[in-house]
């Protein structure tokens, strides 16, 4: 099934191209810094918020959490792997015990939220987008971030126009500040922009000017362009939508396994909602993600993708007897940007091998997998949250 057609919606549409892009907490916590927040919304500011609201301190995964804390661990604030550490270490705690504090913190989490997202950054954020083009960039130049030896070996750019690019963000945080960023509004995507056809978008396919390289420098495709958001694990503004646990068990004893209680892909119905989506997907990114196996079944279901050579969405194979078999076939990429301006920055290599442990699966070397490492002073376009775009960078269009 795959994602949504959007071929017969348009004109001209030669081929539509989908991209899948999973955006993690790291875009919030960049997003807040950018905009001068206090806080952010990483777990220890709301262990804070709880412990200055005196919240109940008989919650067992409170408890959990200030013992971590007391001990020195350096992932104590971390609320779902404290859930798998009480499901699954040496304190077992019922399913029960954990689906009753969790619903405690669910409307905790959710106040917490409204506090450290407040309107007027939503507002900022929004009207910083529209006035310098940061969503029509990150998703018109993005190659722009790949090495000239990454870009060389990606088949992702072909050069060539009509060609239809569907973003869908799989937006992982609660709040709505990357939808905000994300939003094609009138100011920077007008769909009005061409006299005589219903092209709406100018695609970089080499916008940092890799050479040498069959595409030239600063080429552009008159494309099309769709994006939307989706929040598998629920939205601030109903807070009991938000979902806190674990990936879903792959021992798990049939439906009345109690740990499905506490299974994120499980309540959020993964399969039937988002697994079509993987078929017909040629590019994923992640970015502002841990990797970290409490979102395994995302991850194993992008492992699964790559290295597997698809038919181009729509093209009929009768059709692509008269082209390349280059042109009617693609191999899923997978491009992944890792914030290494902590104190434990990683290389390539350890950012490929921490993406297949938290699939839980083994690395396959047919996969092309490129790792962006960056820090607050690379340059970057996609996601970025700060004026100072990429010098090199010709005008988004």
């Amino acid at each position: 099934m795959g994602h949504t057609d959007y071929t017969q919606s348009f004109d001209s549409v030669a081929v539509q191209r989908n991209v899948m892009a999973f955006v993690g907490n790291g875009f919030d916590i960049q997003a807040l810094h950018d905009y001068g927040a206090r806080v952010d919304t990483r777990y220890e500011h709301f262990y804070d918020f709880l412990a200055r609201r005196h919240f109940d301190p008989s919650n067992i995964i409170m408890q959990e959490m200030r013992e971590l804390k007391d001990a020195g661990a350096a992932d104590w604030s971390d609320v779902e792997g404290a859930v798998s550490r009480l499901l699954n270490g040496p304190k077992v705690a019922r399913a029960e015990e954990l689906i009753e504090a969790l619903r405690q913190l669910q409307g905790q989490f959710s106040e917490f939220l409204d506090a450290v997202v407040p309107s007027s950054i939503l507002t900022e954020l929004g009207a910083d987008s529209a006035r310098h083009k940061w969503a029509m960039e990150s998703l018109l130049m993005f190659l722009y971030d790949l090495s000239p030896e990454q870009y060389r070996v990606s088949a992702f750019p072909t050069g060539e126009n009509l060609e239809l690019y569907n973003f869908l963000f799989v937006n992982f945080n609660y709040t709505p500040l990357l939808d905000d960023f994300i939003h094609l509004d009138q100011i920077q995507f007008d769909r009005l922009s061409r006299r005589t056809v219903d092209r709406n978008c100018d695609f970089h396919n080499n916008p940092r000017g890799v050479e040498p390289h069959e595409i030239k420098p600063k080429d552009l495709s008159s494309s099309y362009l769709m994006a939307d958001v989706i929040h598998p694990h629920g939205q601030q503004s109903v807070p009991r939508s938000l979902l806190f646990g674990i990936d879903e068990p792959v021992d798990r004893r049939g439906n009345q396994d109690p740990r499905l209680r506490l299974a994120k892909p499980f309540w959020a119905q993964n399969r039937a909602r988002y697994a079509h989506l993987f078929e017909d997907t040629a590019l994923f990114i992640i970015f502002g993600c841990s990797l970290g196996g409490v979102d395994r079944w995302w991850w194993d279901a992008i492992a699964a993708s790559l290295g597997q050579q698809r038919d181009r969405h729509k093209v009929a194979r009768e059709e692509c007897r008269a082209l390349s078999h280059e042109s009617c076939t693609y191999t899923p990429e997978l491009i992944i940007y890792w914030y290494n301006g902590g104190s434990t920055p990683l290389t390539e290599e350890e950012v490929r091998a921490k993406f297949f442990e938290g699939a839980g699966c083994l690395d396959d070397s047919k996969a092309l997998i490129h790792v962006i490492l960056y820090d607050d002073r690379t340059e970057r376009v996609w996601l970025r949250t700060t004026a100072q775009r990429p010098t090199a960078l010709a005008p988004v269009s």
